[in-house]
Parts: C-alpha cells; sequence; structure tokens
C-alpha cells in the first residue's frame, strides 16, 4: 500500500526512515512539506530519493496519509482525506479535537481517522474504562523548560522559565484548554482526553521543571471499573526537546496494526 507523508519535521523524517528501511505491506510513495527547501535538505542528509509532491498529489495516488503536520493544516488534510476515502494517521490530538465536527462526514465516506498513540501510554485502559463511569481523569506534564520556551502560551503571558532553579507550574485547566494553550506540546492531553471523559473534563497541570532531561506525563484515572496512574518519561528528538522519539516509533506501530493477523489491544 502506497503511503504520503505530510510534515517532514522531525516526526515525518523518522517515519520516513522506517519506511524507507521496510515495512512489509507498506511502500513511501512520497511526502509534502509547507517548506520544500528544508524537506529536501532532510531528504539528501537520508542520502535516499523521496519523491516531494503537493497534498492533492498524495492524496490521489496513497491509500494511507500520514499527518505529521502542524495542527493548523489538519483540517485541509482531513477533509481532502475524507473525500477520497483515505486512511489518516494523525499524531495530532489537538487537531482532531478542533474539528470533531469531521466525524459525521468521516462516516458518510467510509473514511477513517487514527489517533496513533504519540507520547503517551495506558489509552487502552482508558477507553475500556469509558465503557463504564470514569469519575475523574487528571494529567500532570513536567518538561524542561527548553522543550516549552517557544509554546504560544508561554511567549504570550511573558512566563520566565529559562532560569528556573525550581519546578514551576505554568498551566492548569482543561485538556481543550491545555490543547489550545501549547498546541506543538500538549497533543498527549487532547488524546487523553478523547479516550476518557472528554478534553473538557480532563484536568491538565503543565509544570516546567529545570531538574527534568525528559518529557514526563503522568495520567491517574478514578473510575467505577479501576483506579489507575500511568507515568511515561519520553527522550527527546535532538532536534525537538518538545516531541519524545516513541511519537514517530507509534506512528510505525499504527501501520503495522493495520495489516497484523492478531490485533492487539483495543
Amino acid at each position: 500500500m502506497n503511503v504520503g507523508i505530510v510534515g517532514f519535521g522531525s516526526i515525518g523524517t523518522e517515519v520516513g526512515k522506517a519506511l524507507i528501511n521496510g515495512v512489509e505491506d507498506f511502500s513511501l510513495y512520497g511526502i509534502t512539506s509547507r517548506s520544500k527547501a528544508n524537506a529536501q535538505e532532510r531528504i539528501d542528509k537520508l542520502d535516499k530519493n523521496i519523491e516531494i509532491y503537493d497534498l492533492d498529489n498524495l492524496v490521489d495516488n496513497c491509500e494511507i496519509i500520514i499527518d505529521c503536520a502542524p495542527k493548523e493544516a489538519f483540517r485541509e488534510i482531513a477533509t481532502k482525506c475524507i473525500n477520497k476515502e483515505r486512511k489518516l494517521i494523525t499524531v495530532s490530538g489537538s487537531g482532531i479535537l478542533d474539528n470533531l465536527d469531521l466525524e459525521k462526514l468521516v462516516k458518510t465516506n467510509n473514511s477513517q481517522i487514527i489517533l496513533a498513540t504519540g507520547a503517551i501510554l495506558g489509552l487502552d485502559a482508558l477507553r475500556a474504562a469509558s465503557e463504564s463511569n470514569i469519575n475523574s481523569v487528571t494529567m500532570i506534564t513536567r518538561k524542561p523548560p527548553n522543550a516549552l520556551t517557544n509554546a504560544p502560551y508561554v511567549i504570550n503571558n511573558n512566563i520566565q522559565i529559562n532560569n528556573l532553579l525550581e519546578p514551576k507550574l505554568i498551566f492548569k485547566g482543561s485538556a481543550t484548554d491545555g490543547a489550545k494553550a501549547f498546541p506543538a506540546n500538549v497533543n498527549v492531553a487532547a488524546a487523553v482526553g478523547l479516550a476518557g471523559i472528554g478534553a473538557d473534563k480532563t484536568n491538565l497541570e503543565i509544570w516546567a521543571d529545570p531538574n527534568l532531561k525528559r518529557n514526563t506525563h503522568k495520567v491517574q484515572v478514578n473510575s467505577d471499573s479501576a483506579i489507575f496512574e500511568m507515568s511515561i518519561q519520553n527522550v527527546q528528538t535532538p532536534e525537538n526537546p518538545g516531541t519524545g522519539k516513541i511519537t514517530g516509533l507509534s506512528v510505525i506501530a499504527c501501520l503495522r496494526g493495520l495489516k497484523s493477523s492478531f490485533k492487539i489491544g483495543t
């Protein structure tokens, strides 16, 4: 099956590398990027020939589109995929959260949008718990300050985090508001909200912690079926400290799952 990648930053590049090296049943058709020059520079470093196309070409020629672009591009990408009855795999939980009205169109057009697990864990357990009653979900994200300095919320509110000596709480609110305030940093919060009781009811704290070298997420769930807590420490990608290495790997795992004889988890 032909696969197209939209967005060729740190995540898109990792997914592209994996496809080039071989993922059974899938082949990389090409990519698209808002900056062809930057994309070509990355391609040159891979020492592989990857074609750069426009979005329409990718959607016309690929059964599966992988969205690794900023969330602002999600609606355009999703709409084109839906109209062509393509499968769309995305890591943009916040993109889905902002475009839930597309669900009816997805069903009508026999398409599918799949949210890869990205940098979070335990979504299977959270989805299972949501089949009964969930009383509360709280997510606590802690990141080194350099992973948060470019977040719009930090800049717009003039929050100083560069010379911290101790952890600082920089956001407390719903996952919905957190996803809007930190669109490139907490896609995981949107994913947790979508899998559980909804992003509006999911509590979120974001901390800048100078003692950390890894991005950490803790999710606490209280439900009628189970009370559980999940925690993950993600190794940062070298070029983007706000992104965990496991995010790109989750996309590849998602791809393999589409053709797997055994489906593990929900």
